[in-house]
């Protein structure tokens, strides 16, 4: 039997994952990890949705040291105001850097994948499934096909259990993403992408700021890809 852990975080690269293994595989648990980020009652509420939607089971951890830890770093998505940038800015090298700098999580994705390898380790083996992809891991070390290479070969001695990460956006930009989530038929419109959301609308489609990074990727990529956005921003983003 082939039995996944999808690391959820509500946004577009997540969702396109947790309907990837839905098709793929046996066994699949969602995993959402709190660690008093800013979206964090958003992106509960957008897994719980998803859970039901797809009939997949759910698993919230809560982080606490990461939080003092993120606090204790500066990191702008925990209890900050995060940076608000425009489609052209994000060409810019530079600014696109100082931008992931400012929401950096210390060690996030190495701490979460751990999480899910113990829990894998104690049920007996499987993959982690992640929304790593080409885009993010331009700017973001830990969403690299060298950060995943290393992660597996760091399980083979970490974990009793056949453990392994699976990243299949790896090689996407946001504008794959996108088809692919239409192409899988995923209500993407019930996803966060955003930093710092406001709010749900009265049928539960998250309310995206439409001015940080997240959103500006978030809105390119489907508007390239399919066409138009049914997501719901309080400002449209400039692209």
């Amino acid at each position: 039997m082939k039995r996944a852990v999808v690391l959820f975080s509500g946004g577009l690269d997540s969702t396109a994952c947790l309907h990837w293994a839905k098709k793929n595989y046996d066994e699949v648990i969602m995993l959402t990890v709190n660690y008093g980020s800013n979206e964090e009652r958003v992106m509960n509420r957008v897994a719980e949705f998803f859970s039901k939607e797809l009939g997949v089971p759910l698993k919230i951890v809560q982080l606490d040291f990461l939080e003092e830890f993120s606090k204790l770093r500066g990191t702008t998505l925990v209890g900050g105001e995060t940076p608000r940038v425009s489609a052209e800015e994000l060409e810019d090298e530079n600014v696109a850097r100082e931008t992931a700098k400012s929401v950096w999580v210390p060690a996030r994705n190495l701490v979460l994948i751990s999480v899910a390898a113990s829990l894998l380790d104690a049920l007996g083996g499987g993959d982690i499934v992640v929304g790593f992809n080409a885009e993010e891991g331009a700017t973001f070390p830990d969403n690299t096909p060298e950060f995943v290479e290393r992660m597996n070969e760091m399980l083979k001695y970490g974990a009793m259990a056949d453990v392994k990460v699976v990243a299949p956006l790896i090689d996407l930009d946001k504008k794959g993403i996108a088809k692919l989530l239409k192409g899988l038929g995923a209500k993407y419109e019930y996803s966060n992408s955003c930093y710092m959301p406001k709010d749900f609308t009265e049928d539960g489609k998250p309310i995206h700021c439409g001015e940080c990074e997240s959103c500006v990727r978030r809105h390119r990529g489907l508007i390239e890809a399919i066409g138009e956005d049914r997501t719901v921003y309080a400002v449209e983003p400039k692209i």
